[in-house]
């Protein structure tokens, strides 16, 4: 896929309704056994997924410490993969966290294309704010905002990835 065409797909997907049931979602627990929807495929784990309001997923899967994969497309038609390799994913992508009283921020950032990804996850004093920011070279940032339920275990990959540096949220130090 062309970087044009993937910057275009980024562009025109915003912030919607999403169906899906379960309080699991919500909190980003999800019970042995049960399915979450989205871009993940069965025996993957579903780091991260939502839906926005052109039935666009934005998806995180993998397994763990094996393979790890962002994901963006319609379910059956991906449009947008990386990296494309998933055992690479673990190389490629880095986290950022920070957390205090009422407050949680998580992120996943990878660059591709020359373009910078963050998929996100914050909450603060009970609200919820999640997706994928993109800024592509050049370009102002697209956010592309999660609506409805949002599956998150973003979180468990901070052992798991290099530990993001160049992030506000790490304070501009890793341990």
């Amino acid at each position: 896929m062309s970087a044009l065409r993937c910057a275009f797909v980024l562009l025109v997907a915003c912030a919607g309704s999403v169906a899906a049931s379960g309080e699991a979602l919500l909190s980003g627990q999800v019970a042995p056994g049960q399915t979450v929807p989205g871009l993940c495929a069965a025996h993957e784990t579903s780091y991260f997924a939502c839906r926005s309001a052109r039935a666009r997923w934005i998806g995180l899967c993998g397994t763990p410490g094996k393979a790890l994969q962002y994901r963006f497309g319609a379910v059956g038609a991906v449009e947008l993969q990386f990296p494309e390799t998933a055992a690479q994913g673990f190389d490629q992508m880095l986290f950022a966290h920070y957390g205090r009283y009422q407050t949680d921020r998580v992120e996943v950032r990878f660059e591709n294309q020359g373009s910078d990804y963050v998929v996100f996850d914050y909450r603060e004093h009970g609200r919820r704010v999640a997706g994928v920011r993109v800024t592509a070279a050049g370009a102002k940032e697209t956010e592309i905002a999660c609506a409805g339920r949002v599956t998150s275990r973003l979180v468990e990959l901070k052992s798991l990835l290099k530990c993001d540096a160049e992030s506000a949220l790490n304070g501009g130090a890793c341990r």
